[in-house]
This record gives structure tokens, sequence and C-alpha cells, in this order.
């Protein structure tokens, strides 16, 4: 028979790349119809897929016996007697497609060797079949890889599969799974379940993790622990599949460290099936659970004063829900961060920090009428509940869709204030609020709203760029822009007619962030705050990069002269002084340099600033300010990374700055 054995394993190959089915299903199962001769295959059945059943129950009847009792063994090429004890045949076989040791099934039962008297064509026979009694017949040292179903040796007998099935031993429980061992991709290996419910299957490409249940999980997590034994490797494979190959999360991260890191993808709660592919290391542990701490704060009838206050130190998501690709589409991986995962949120959270600013662009996932993508927005709700859940405040806005430079930009406030063109804009940014707002309608005054990100004209991004008095009306008509996009912002929250909303803070900005420029409209009388239906709930929003060849340039100068009057400590503070003196709870959204070869300069900066955020505090001012992470860890001037987000642990320059921001002292894993 080595010819229909042949065949059934490569059934069997092609079973295992597809979607597993349920192993707790009584539906039934490949293999109904009629079949003829010896050895003939009739299914396959993996263990993944059977596993958390007891028995085959299988009904059948005979069309039609042999006519002379004989038949040639296809194996042996020997004459042999028909055998109906023989009938039907469970082969297993391992997991590099050995063994095929059979249990035989026939009118008198399960491997029996008492003569068969005269079996009757049209009668249905029906016998169960365990599979611990199908597997003990494994005569490999290899793990069982699944079930071939064929006609025995009855030569030219026709026999029906009426019916085929699965004997239920009951539903998986759903609980944590822990799966130790040691698997290299290449080579392979063996995965245990230490802890809970599962089936593991391991060959040289993957590891295949079945029948688990995440029934009643807020929040179904998975965490692939690894060892790396050589760096770099570029682009290396770090993902879970579905069992038809898609990826999850796709993951292909550069991985310039060795040593044992700890990757983390929340999977879909309708998945009971993944393939773990991770290349370049060693698999040492999988863990399923559900990664949900419950500790969101419950905010309510606050000012904006004491809530702004309550939000530092703070802490910039940049570099995920903001990035976008050269299409104009918002993508979240775009700029090379990993999806935002609950653990991110946790290790934010356990550094000190107490507020976290997601930063979100929509691009173009919000259409001409400010409809947003449903997928989208789906997608931001559940980033802002990971964060919320882990006792953060948590601050959204509308960041690159008025951005300098960013394809797929729609917010233009050098358009004539009043035209039909920009009032199209604040139509269109009034209904995304709108949507928005309506989204997050039941969620607390935990969640902050700010209506938008450094919007600017072209090229003007501080008060040098202009000329005054002849750029004054270019100015004026920038501030009108910008005080309708405010207004319109703060009507479409208050206008959903909700209580949460009413009573939600919400953080506008002036001309882009910058204080200088802000600082002028107000003085100039041709910027104001928008009208708000709701006492005490505005903040105003501005960003400290200063000065710039030390924080934003990455061709710049390493060194920051902190006693400076011009850019220095005393600078720093009469800014900060400056901007909030208008009467208005201030939260500078935005703060930090990027990394250069001096990172104790880096930390004198950093620290100077929260101090001054301090002094300021300490006069009677709300004032809080967010530091701007932007996932990329190095010091060659383009990142501001405090934590790797990779495995989302603190880098040691992180642990310094992190130090100088919350008083947090942490010991660096990498």
């Amino acid at each position: 028979m080595k010819a229909k054995k042949l065949m059934a394993s490569f059934a069997a190959m092609a079973m295992t790349a597809t979607a597993l089915t349920s192993a707790m299903s009584a539906s039934a199962l490949n293999g109904t119809g009629t079949y003829t001769g010896s050895g003939t295959y009739i299914a396959t059945y993996t263990t993944p897929e059977y596993f958390g059943n007891t028995a085959f129950k299988v009904s059948y009847k005979y069309k039609s016996l042999d006519e002379d009792g004989t038949y040639k063994d296809n194996d042996t090429g020997e004459e042999k007697e028909v055998d109906y004890n023989d009938t039907l045949e469970f082969l297993v076989f391992d997991s590099v497609w050995d063994g095929w040791n059979k249990t035989t099934v026939g009118p008198n039962g399960i491997d029996s060797t008492e003569p068969v008297t005269g079996p009757k064509v049209g009668e249905t026979y029906t016998a169960t079949v365990d599979i611990a009694t199908i597997e003990e017949k494994l005569g490999t040292e290899n793990p069982v890889q699944g079930i071939n179903l064929q006609l025995g040796g009855i030569g030219d007998t026709e026999v029906t599969i009426e019916s085929i099935e699965y004997v239920a031993g009951g539903p998986v429980q759903a609980g944590e799974v822990t799966i130790t061992g040691d698997w290299v991709k290449g080579t392979g290996g063996t995965m245990t379940v230490k802890d809970g419910t599962a089936y593991v299957l391991t060959n040289e490409w993957n590891i295949q993790v079945s029948n688990f249940s995440t029934e009643g999980f807020v929040n179904p997590t998975v965490d692939v622990t690894v060892t790396y034994d050589t760096a770099p490797n570029d682009f290396v494979q770090a993902e879970l599949q579905t069992m038809d190959g898609t990826p999850i999360v796709a993951n292909y991260p550069d991985v310039d460290v060795t040593g044992t890191y700890t990757y983390t993808t929340e999977i879909p709660s309708d998945v009971d099936a993944f393939m773990a592919c991770y290349d370049q290391c060693t698999v040492k542990e999988i863990h399923i659970y559900d990664n949900h701490e419950g500790n969101a704060l419950n905010v309510s009838n606050q000012t904006a004063s004491v809530i702004n206050s309550a939000l530092q130190p703070g802490f910039d998501l940049g570099g995920a829900l903001d990035a976008s690709d050269d299409s104009g589409d918002a993508s979240e991986t775009a700029w090379g961060n990993p999806v935002v995962t609950e653990v991110l949120f946790q290790t934010i959270k356990s550094a000190g920090f107490k507020s976290v600013r997601i930063p979100i662009s929509y691009l173009s996932a919000i259409d001409a009428n400010g409809d947003i993508d449903d997928e989208y927005i789906g997608r931001i709700q559940a980033v802002v509940d990971r964060a919320l859940d882990t006792g953060l405040y948590v601050i959204i806005d509308i960041h690159n869709d008025g951005g300098e430079g960013v394809t797929g930009k729609w917010i233009d406030i050098s358009l004539p204030n009043g035209s039909a063109e920009f009032k199209a804009i604040v139509a269109k940014f009034s209904a995304a609020w709108t949507e928005i707002a309506k989204t997050f309608a039941n969620y607390n005054e935990a969640l902050l709203f700010e209506g938008m990100n450094e919007v600017m004209l072209p090229g003007k991004y501080n008060m040098s760029n202009f000329s005054m008095p002849a750029d004054y009306d270019e100015l004026v008509n920038a501030f009108a822009n910008i005080m309708d996009l405010n207004q319109a912002f703060v009507d479409a929250v208050r206008g959903t007619g909700n209580d949460a909303n009413d009573d939600r803070c919400l953080i506008v900005p002036g001309y882009n962030t910058d204080i200088n420029i802000t600082a002028y409209g107000f003085d100039e009388e041709i910027f104001a705050m928008p009208d708000d239906s709701s006492k005490d709930r505005l903040i105003l929003s501005v960003h400290y990069y200063d000065p710039y060849d030390f924080a934003l340039n990455e061709y710049g100068t390493d060194k920051w002269d902190s006693d400076s009057v011009v850019d220095g400590k005393p600078y720093m503070v009469s800014q900060l002084t400056k901007i909030a003196g208008y009467d208005y709870p201030v939260y500078v959204g935005e703060y930090g340099p990027i990394f250069k070869n001096d990172i104790s300069e880096i930390v004198e900066y950093v620290e100077a600033f929260n101090q001054a955020i301090s002094q300021v505090a300490a006069t009677g001012k709300s004032i809080s300010a967010a530091y701007w992470d932007n996932g990329v860890i190095g010091v060659d001037g383009k990142g501001s990374g405090l934590i790797d987000r990779r495995f989302n642990i603190v880098t040691p320059t992180g642990a310094k700055i992190i130090a100088v921001i919350t008083g947090k002292v942490i010991v660096a894993t990498i």
C-alpha cells in the first residue's frame, strides 16, 4: 500500500497549511462516499484538527463484496485472502511522515481477529475508534502528525462511508496557556504545553498552536520569547500567522542585539489557532493570556487646570498612528515602528509617566464629507482602550492632516478666510471631530481631545520667517483660519449632546503651536481662544524645540549652552512663563531633542526643561508637558526613542532620560 500512503502524506501536508476547524465540532468530517479496492485512500485528519476529541465514530456499509476472496498486496505484491476485519484502516503517522501503523475496523469491531461470518451487503455497521488507541500504535519516537483513513485488505469490495464524525471530549477550557521548549527555524525542535490547554505541533518551518480558547478575554495577547545568539540580523521574520499563512500582524524587524527578548502580539478574539514564525533565533516560550488591567481612571467634574496638571509628566507616542506613506495613506507601521500594544502602555506607565498623547493622522481615511473609515477609527479606539486600561490619561488629536510637506494634507490655513474652499475644510474638520466625539462619547474625562497639530503657512515656522509689517495681513488671515477651526472643533464635540463630551477637556493650538507667534497673536488681539459652552474646560497647546540646531537639526550641534539667556535654562523659564500668562492652562504637547553623540547634553536639557515646568507650576499656573518619543533609537540625529518598541523595554539612553523626567530609576535590559 505504499502508493496510497504516499498520496495520503501529500494530502496531510496540504491540510496543515489550511485553516483549522474546531476540534469540538460535531459536523460530518471529510471521507463520506463510496470507495473500492484494498488500500484506497479516504481522508486525512491532522492532530490539530482532532485534538480535544476522544474518538472517531464511523458508519459504513458494503455495497458489493469481493468475488474471488483474494487480492494482491500493494506493498509486497503477494496474494492474500480478503479479511473483512480489515475493512477500514486508521493509519497513524508522525511529524516526518513516517509510521503508518494501523488500527483496523470490521464487522466484529476494532482490531478483531475473530472470523467474520458473512458481512451483509446493504447493512449499516457502526464503530467508535478511540483516538488514543490509534495513536498508541505509532512505532516511531517522533510526535504524532495525523491519522489517515483508507480501505484495508478487502480486495475489490465496494464500501460506502455513510458518516464519520468526532466524539467530542468536551469544550476547550478558556484560560492562559504557557508553552515552553527549544525551537529553531530550519532545524525544528520540541515545544510542550506547560500550563493550560492547547495543541502544539512543530516542524522545521513553524510552530503550530491550536485548540486554545480566549473566550471571555478582553485583550487576547501572545508573548513569544526568543533568544538571539548573533547580531546584527536585518529584516528578520518575527510574527504570528493564521493557519493559511496570513500574518496576524506583519513583523520583520532589524535585530541588532543578542540575548533573550519577548515579542508581543494582540490577536483577534476569534483566533483559536496560529503559526509562530520566528527566524534567526531560538523560540523558548509562547504565552497566551488576557493582557487586561482594568485600571482605567474615573475622572469627572474636574476643571481644565486640574486635569492639565495631572497630565505631568507626559509621553508622546510619535511615529505610530501619526505615520503615513508616500501615497497619503495613514499607516501605523509606515515609519518603522511595530503596531502598538497594551504592553507598550504598561511600559510607559511603569516608567512613571502619567499621561500619553497619541498623535493620529487620518488623511485618506477621511473622505470629502469628513466620514472616517470604520476599520481605521475602530483601530484608534482599540489603541485608546489599551492606553486607558493601564491608568494613563490619554490625549488624541488630528495630527498630520495639516502637516507641512505631508502627502495628503487637507487642512490649509493659507486659503482666504471665509472663502468657499476654506469653508469646505472647516465643514470636513467639523464632521470628522463629530464622528470622533461620538465614538468616544461615553469615555470619561481621563480622555482629552486636541483639535489639531502644528498648522502653519508653508515655510513659515516661527516669527523669524515673517517680515513685519509686510506679512501682517497674511498672519492675520492665518490666525482667523486657526480660530475658525478651533471653534468648529469645540462646537463639534459639545454638539454631540453627551454629558461626557460636555465635561471633556479640549486642547487647542495657536499658530504652529509656536510660543512666540501664539503670544504675538494674543498681544495683537488677532488670536483668541474659542468660545465654549462648558466652563473651564479649555487648554492651550504649544510645543518647545528650542534651540533648533540642538533640538531638531540632525546636522546641527550636539552641545547645549544651558546658561544662555537666548536658549538655555533662563530662556526656557521665560518662554513658559510668558505663554502661561494668558490665563489658560498650558499643555506643551511636544518637547525633546533628537539624539546625537553626546547624550549627557540631552539629559541635561530634558532635566532643565522639566525643572522649568515645575518652576512655572510653582507660581500657581497649570502647565504640563509630553516628551516626544518617535520610537527611533540610536544617536544618528533621527531618534528620540526612550523605549525599544520591538520588545517594549526601556533603552539605556531612555533610562537616563526617564530618570530626570519621572524620577524613576530603571535598569535597562539592552
